[in-house]
């Protein structure tokens, strides 16, 4: 098949895709010993189960991760900084439900649309392919 060359819209994707100082904590240096200073914003619509963060996974977690941020992100991350435990945690877990698929949606165990592969969910063969308008709980498209 050929792409058909229609317009389709991506959401929630999160990112600028322009590049940016991140601060000294931050810098990465090549094998040629230059500085690498500016990084490309990454898109956050997967940050929710990513783990390790930073463009060389140096943090662990998100809170990390944004505490690190300096440059451009300073004052962003001065914001975070300045925040009680509970707003903390609420930024988090507001980053954490940023996944492209829910933990629970993985290839091993999606509805395939018929109703003889639920008994048999281990079967490798009954997962060869997907039932999206389950994913997507389409009524029309399959059962939930």
């Amino acid at each position: 098949m050929l792409p058909q060359g229609q317009i389709f819209l991506v959401k929630d994707l999160y990112s600028d895709f322009k590049r940016h100082d991140l601060g000294p904590a931050l810098y990465e240096r090549e094998y040629d010993a230059t500085l690498v200073t500016e990084f490309v914003t990454e898109p956050l619509w997967s940050v929710g189960f990513s783990a390790p963060y930073g463009h060389d996974g140096r943090s662990i977690n998100l809170d990390s991760v944004i505490r690190h941020h300096g440059g451009d992100a300073a004052a962003s991350a001065a914001r975070y900084a300045g925040l009680d435990s509970r707003g903390k945690s609420q930024v988090v877990g507001d980053l954490q439900t940023l996944v492209l698929f829910p933990p629970d949606d993985t290839a091993s165990n999606l509805n395939t649309g018929n109703a003889a592969d639920i008994d048999d969910i281990q079967n490798p063969v009954s997962r060869s392919s997907i039932n999206l308008g389950a994913l997507f709980h389409i009524p029309e498209e399959g059962p939930e």
